[in-house]
């Protein structure tokens, strides 16, 4: 019985982080690789930036949409969902620049915005964004080259990590450059799973109502898949987003990301089909059950450790992992923590989210509306005043230079 659930646990963790990889590589090699074609007229967009209460942030990501350097025409609009601070009036400030405002007096949600927003536009794409988001000056041009193609539906951006010195920071950005890989093998068969709400496009016609309850990054690439389209990701496509400074945050928000993930995949599982479902179930549900996986490893190890030396050895390793990962915990407010401690204190804390997650869905909870790391909006020598424009432009130039090289943002 302990050798069956050691090695059953043990296959499924190598599954999860090696073995879903290595199979998207082998299928990305035999899938035919399709061109865009040239000398498509750039179409128009409408970048639509989500806000709630983001007074603290929305003139800087406005002056950093307003830079954005696009050939077609570029429409910008802040969708607040219910704001009740400056955020709507910060807005007002830009209406002779262009730029529109949709407020809703009263927070509904994201999707509830958007789905009386996107479906009133008449530009032929849709950028979707957030206020604390920075992009490149070149990220909606980068978005946009991809949907040359007609078999594209859906383009995901690239979110890189301005990284702070604590734990949380560097973990987050340990923790991105992984899923980075992962995309690109995704991309390779025009089936990258999730979008990032931050960053992405998509062809308006495709646009569908959104549940209230699932992510529109989550549903949004579904529907377009469900439709015949293929779903690309293009790392060109740069937006700077600060990670939370405090672990407490980081957690809460991985606690939401999966519940909502969660709640996509009990409406949606009906309509999952070969690839997609496979997609699903190995990057997301075995992934999100990691924690309980690991548990019954480490029980059937400690059970299986007086049989062998390797037994023993392979329990010892276990426990160090363990004991490094309470390390993290303890020193979690410094600012510099060794790789050896951040590393496993950032996954045990995700692992940890996750189990969560699980026992408030299955509870009857739910999210419908986000709630906002408030540590994410503040970013450094970002103050108010002239220099904000140049200032802006220097990060994401930054941003878009870190993710050539395959880095976070220092």
């Amino acid at each position: 019985m302990w050798q069956f659930a050691f090695w059953c646990s043990l296959a499924l963790i190598l599954y999860i982080y090696i073995g879903y990889p290595a199979a998207l590589a082998v299928a990305a090699r035999l899938s035919r690789r399709r061109d865009a074609p040239d000398g498509v007229a750039p179409p128009s967009v409408c970048l639509v930036i989500s806000a709630f209460n983001e007074e603290a942030v929305i003139r800087r990501k406005i002056e950093n949409s307003l830079a954005l350097a696009y050939d077609g025409r570029l429409s910008i609009v802040v969708a607040s969902d219910g704001s009740d601070d400056r955020t709507a009036a910060i807005a007002g400030d830009y209406r002779d620049l262009g730029v529109e405002l949709w407020h809703s007096p009263a927070r509904r949600g994201k999707n509830a915005v958007l789905n009386e927003v996107v479906p009133r536009r008449t530009e032929a794409v849709i950028v979707f964004t957030d206020a604390n988001s920075l992009f490149a000056p070149d990220a909606v041009s980068r978005l946009v080259a991809p949907l040359r193609d007609s078999h594209v539906g859906c383009v995901v951006g690239e979110l890189s990590y301005a990284r702070d010195l604590t734990s949380v920071g560097q973990g987050e950005s340990l923790y991105w450059r992984y899923e980075m890989k992962v995309k690109e093998l995704e991309s390779r068969l025009g089936s990258v799973l999730v979008a990032n709400g931050s960053i992405f496009a998509l062809r308006r016609e495709l646009f569908g109502e959104l549940f209230a309850d699932v992510a529109n990054d989550f549903q949004i690439p579904f529907d377009v898949a469900n439709q015949g389209r293929r779903i690309v990701y293009e790392r060109g496509a740069v937006a700077v987003e600060r990670s939370a400074e405090l672990w407490e945050e980081e957690f809460g928000r991985k606690v939401r990301i999966v519940m909502r993930g969660l709640t996509g995949f009990s409406r949606l599982h009906r309509r999952m089909r070969g690839v997609r479902l496979w997609q699903f179930v190995s990057h997301k549900l075995l992934r999100w059950s990691a924690g309980p996986i690991l548990a019954v490893l480490f029980v059937s190890t400690a059970a299986l450790a007086g049989r062998s030396p390797g037994y023993a050895a392979f329990l010892g390793v276990q426990a160090v992992c363990y004991l490094a990962a309470f390390a993290g915990w303890c020193m979690r407010a410094r600012a510099r923590v060794p790789r050896a401690l951040y590393v496993p204190f950032y996954y045990m804390m995700v692992n940890h989210a996750a189990a969560v997650a699980f026992i408030r869905f299955a509870s009857g909870g739910r999210q419908v509306v986000w709630e906002k790391a408030e540590s994410t909006r503040f970013v450094p020598a970002m103050e108010e005043g002239p220099a904000v424009t140049d200032t802006v432009g220097a990060v994401a130039a930054s941003g878009a230079d870190a993710a050539s090289r395959g880095r976070p943002v220092e």
